[in-house]
């Protein structure tokens, strides 16, 4: 049961947060491995502007591309993420001898269940990437990808590069998820400890996940957003006909290029709605998470 909560809780976020994620892949994606000075006018160019130019060239569905394949990941990923660590909690592991939490088995489990997840999940996260970055209109990203929806997708890129087109960037994903869940995890729950300490959060369950999830969503963004970039270039480029990255071979040399060429910056471009994602997104889920689990724990009770 913890796993379904987990999975529908991400579900019920996703539906109000896909838009700030489909700018965050524009801005990621716009002035692939070029320097500032040399990108000219950039059609997403902070967020009022990104938010402009996706409905000019997409209409404002745009702001919705690759909603059922970012349902379809949430799903996949937090059901598994959120499912893992509530069980090993509940087991006890996350606690030390005394039975207060751990903040380094904390952030342990919550990595140990981001890697699970994140490798279940990397064929629907390539889908949903691709999906989002496609524009009708003007764009700046080196590779789009034409598909018709998510079934061709995973049926084109399949057909075209087989299960390791399905896995490509895998790494890099690996290690936004589980830098981002063990960040998200381990803060949410100190925070809630923190929190429940007083008589005002003990009475709310939303509040009291309110107020940690927003910390962890802080955190969680700052330190996932150089990943995230990272993510969001290998999954997006092209292949060659034997498989292989046009631009990227793998995780470091990503790394090391996106810096090379376009600074500190370029590990941050779309920052600015990737917290707006994140930090909502985090709010949003484990809130709902919080009280799915209360629902459910008051009907086992009946």
């Amino acid at each position: 049961m913890e796993f379904l909560l987990g999975g529908l809780s991400s579900c019920c976020a996703v539906l109000f947060t896909n838009p700030f994620d489909v700018l965050k892949t524009r801005q990621q994606l716009e002035g692939e491995l070029q320097a500032r000075s040399k990108v000219g006018a950039r059609a997403y160019r902070g967020f009022r502007q990104s938010v402009i130019s996706v409905i000019k060239s997409d209409g404002v569905r745009g702001l919705q591309k690759g909603l059922p394949a970012a349902v379809l990941y949430q799903f996949s990923m937090n059901s598994i993420r959120l499912g893992t660590y509530q069980t090993v909690d509940n087991l006890g592991w996350t606690k030390s001898e005394n039975a207060l939490l751990s903040p380094v088995l904390s952030v342990f489990w919550g990595g140990f269940a981001g890697v699970i997840s994140s490798t279940v999940s990397c064929p629907v996260y390539v889908v949903k990437t691709q999906l989002q970055a496609v524009s009708s209109g003007s764009y700046t990203a080196k590779f789009q990808h034409r598909h018709r929806g998510t079934v061709d997708a995973f049926v084109s890129i399949y057909k075209s590069s087989g299960v390791r087109g399905l896995y490509r960037g895998y790494t890099a994903n690996m290690a936004r998820v589980s830098l981002g869940s063990s960040t998200q995890m381990a803060s949410f729950a100190a925070c809630k400890d923190f929190f429940t300490q007083y008589e005002l959060f003990r009475e709310s369950v939303v509040l009291t996940a309110l107020a940690s999830s927003t910390v962890a969503g802080f955190f969680t963004s700052v330190l996932m957003s150089p990943c995230d970039v990272v993510t969001t270039r290998m999954t997006n480029q092209g292949l060659s006909e034997s498989g292989k990255g046009l631009l990227y071979r793998n995780i470091f040399d990503c790394f090391v290029k996106i810096y090379r060429a376009e600074g500190l910056h370029g590990l941050y471009k779309g920052f600015v709605p990737l917290y707006a994602r994140v930090a909502p997104h985090t709010v949003l889920n484990l809130t709902f998470w919080e009280f799915f689990k209360k629902l459910y724990d008051s009907y086992s009770k009946k």
